[in-house]
């Protein structure tokens, strides 16, 4: 059991720990449960601030208008997963260009139990 202790210990870091690119753990709804220290990087929150508040708040006001974040929390739902290239805002209300890839999460009965939501900030010449 100890073994399996260290390996869980050592997963949470992995994740943790990774700095370029953003990971949120998402519920159904699309509330944001836990997330990385690359959410801080580029995004610009601390976990006090983000943990507990909704994914939409990424994105930009036309797009939750549109309604973009439910759109594809569908899509990850029905296709196991959703990509997404577009505009991101950050906690300070810059912009910034953002690939997204949204991925549902399944219990033992294959059912949708939440998404694993990954932001890599794209720099100039990776848009094309």
């Amino acid at each position: 059991m100890e073994k399996k202790t260290k390996l869980e210990e050592l997963h949470r870091r992995m994740v943790e720990e990774i700095q370029d690119y953003a990971i949120v753990l998402l519920d159904l709804d699309g509330t944001i449960l836990s997330w990385n220290k690359g959410v801080e990087k580029i995004k610009g929150y601390k976990a006090n601030e983000i943990i507990g508040q909704n994914f939409r708040i990424f994105y930009m006001p036309r797009d939750r208008q549109e309604g973009l974040p439910e759109k594809l929390i569908e899509l990850a739902k029905k296709e196991g997963r959703a990509r997404h290239i577009g505009r991101r805002v950050r906690k300070d209300g810059t912009i910034f260009w953002g690939s997204v890839l949204i991925t549902a999460l399944h219990d033992d009965d294959d059912n949708v139990v939440g998404f694993t939501k990954l932001t890599r900030e794209l720099r100039e010449g990776e848009m094309d």
